[in-house]
């Protein structure tokens, strides 16, 4: 069976997902470092759209690292194709529930029929699997957590899923990557289009004022289709709720 390739899976992007009931800010908050504006009304938003390309791309994964916490919800299905004389069908789906930065976070991740919930801090790492997860790591059994000081390996296997910088970063690939400039003075975020001309695969929806954090990705092309929320920005991470529900064999929470 061939599967499409994986990193065009998740860069898929087609159009960004509409937000209503959001009005236009009085006073614009202070533009990020890294975009000119010189011709451009900062009342008109952030200017990310006088970037192109990989200027654009490291603009939002620096406003992503700035961010805080954010909670990222969605799917990514993948299009596979049996063989040169059948059609593609849909193939694995992958859903991903995510909740902080790269270095503190709660995570689910189903990829198939693998399932494995994650609390990383800087205290170390607990993971618990399904079945489907003890078949795909030797040595884990199912619904056992297990605690490690460090970065427990099997969640390297999930990456960029589990830094959002590095989503963004995946999500918008290597190809082509430009801004469209606002309409209208009642728009409070902007369109970040991914893909050659003519060929768009996708767009993130990212905010027009101050920083411009994600708020959504929606994606299809030849290789799959997907959707993800970017939420809840600088909001806490409830570790103390995460350690009950992944609590260490042996100890007393």
């Amino acid at each position: 069976m061939r599967r499409r390739p994986a990193l065009v899976l998740a860069a898929l992007l087609a159009g960004a997902m509409s937000l209503s009931g959001c009005t236009r800010p009085a006073d614009p908050p202070p533009t990020p470092s890294g975009i000119d504006l010189r011709s451009a009304d900062p009342a008109d938003g952030n200017g990310l759209w006088l970037r192109s390309g990989s200027d654009v791309t490291s603009i939002v994964a620096q406003a992503v690292r700035a961010g805080g916490p954010v909670h990222i919800t969605g799917q990514i299905t993948e299009i596979v194709q049996p063989d040169p004389d059948t059609d593609p069908r849909r193939g694995r789906t992958v859903s991903l529930d995510f909740h902080g930065t790269a270095s503190t976070y709660t995570a689910t991740i189903t990829a198939g029929d693998v399932r494995v919930a994650a609390l990383v801090t800087a205290e170390g790492s607990r993971v618990r699997g399904n079945a489907g997860f003890a078949r795909a790591f030797e040595g884990r059994a199912a619904d056992e957590v297990v605690c490690s000081s460090g970065l427990d390996p099997a969640l390297v296997d999930f990456a960029p899923l589990l830094d959002p910088a590095a989503l963004v970063t995946t999500l918008l690939g290597s190809g082509g990557v430009g801004a469209n400039p606002p309409i209208g003075d009642d728009v409070d975020t902007i369109d970040v289009v991914a893909g050659e001309e003519g060929s768009v695969v996708g767009v993130l929806t990212v905010e027009r004022y101050g920083p411009p954090l994600p708020r959504s990705f929606v994606a299809a092309d030849a290789s799959g289709e997907g959707a993800l929320t970017f939420a809840e920005w600088g909001g806490e991470i409830d570790v103390d709720a995460a350690e009950k529900t992944l609590a260490c064999p042996g100890a007393t929470e």
